[in-house]
């Protein structure tokens, strides 16, 4: 199973720390990965993202900026086929369409812990 890992960065880079994080979680649990990566024309990164999200299974996206990348990328997984798993921060919101999004998991988290916490218990019921 490959897993594609996301975050916003156009408004704030607050997010990017976790990605590291997300992805040792998801090599712990012998699954490859793929972090989006930044830089390139529009083309550029448009043509990296989607061929990478073709080959996935699932993808981790951490919503709680708003991003127009990361919407059409979540947009995208589900024509794809993909599985979902959205991270949102206790007490930020999220559109109500990504809430009823077939194949989608929420993951509201306090703090990295409870999120590491949560995303392995996540991962073991999708991927078994």
């Amino acid at each position: 199973m490959k897993v594609y890992i996301t975050c916003p960065v156009t408004h704030t880079n607050d997010k990017l720390d976790l990605l590291p994080e997300i992805e040792k979680i998801v090599k712990s649990k012998g699954l490859e990965s793929f972090i989006f990566e930044i830089g390139g024309s529009p083309k550029e990164i448009f043509d990296r993202d989607f061929k990478q999200l073709k080959s996935s299974d699932l993808i981790i996206a951490e919503v709680s900026e708003l991003s127009h990348g990361v919407g059409i990328e979540i947009g995208l997984s589900f024509n794809l086929g993909l599985k979902r798993i959205l991270l949102l921060q206790r007490e930020k919101e999220i559109t109500k369409l990504a809430q009823g999004m077939p194949n989608t998991t929420i993951i509201l988290y306090e703090n990295l812990e409870d999120l590491k916490e949560k995303l392995i218990s996540a991962l073991d019921k999708i991927c078994t």
